[in-house]
C-alpha cells in the first residue's frame, strides 16, 4: 500500500469515487496573531495492493510541530477496508480516498506537518509554514 497524494486545502470531499478539492495545495498559513485555529481540509489517496484488500486497516492523520511533537489527538482516525469487486482482475490495486475538514491548532509561527499513519506506521507527510503577518 502506498500513498498517492496528500493535499492540504480549504475544502475537500469524496463523492462517487471522485475527489473534489477547493483551494488545494497551499503551504503557508498567514495569521495576524498566534495561537490560531485554522480551519482547513485534508485529502488522502492511497493505492491498496491486491494482497492488502479484504483486510481491515487503520488510518490516522495528525498535526505535528517542526520538532516532531504531535499536537493533541489525531485530526482524523478510523478503520477502512477495501474489498475486491466482482470482475476485478487478480493483482489489481485499488484506490482508497479520504477527505475531512480539520481544525489546525497552531500555537506559534513555524514549521508544521500533516502526517498520515497507516496501521501505526508513518507513511507520508505534507509540510507547511505558519507565518505571522508583518504589519508595515
Amino acid at each position: 500500500m502506498h500513498v498517492d497524494f496528500l493535499i492540504l486545502s480549504d475544502g475537500a470531499q469524496v463523492a462517487s469515487d471522485k475527489l473534489y478539492v477547493l483551494g488545494g495545495g497551499w503551504t503557508i498559513v498567514w495569521a495576524p496573531d498566534f495561537p490560531l485555529t485554522h480551519n482547513a481540509a485534508i485529502a488522502v489517496g492511497m493505492m491498496v495492493d491486491w494482497p492488502e484488500t479484504n483486510q481491515k486497516h487503520s488510518i490516522e492523520v495528525a498535526l505535528v510541530t517542526g520538532d516532531g511533537q504531535q499536537v493533541g489527538e489525531p485530526l482524523v482516525g478510523g478503520d477502512f477496508e477495501v474489498g475486491r469487486p466482482p470482475g476485478m482482475p487478480p493483482g489489481a490495486a485499488q484506490r482508497f480516498m479520504l477527505a475531512a475538514a480539520v481544525a489546525l491548532n497552531l500555537d506559534k509561527p513555524g514549521p508544521y506537518e500533516i502526517v498520515v499513519r497507516v496501521d501505526g506506521t508513518d507513511v507520508t507527510s505534507a509540510s507547511f509554514q505558519a507565518m505571522k503577518v508583518v504589519k508595515p
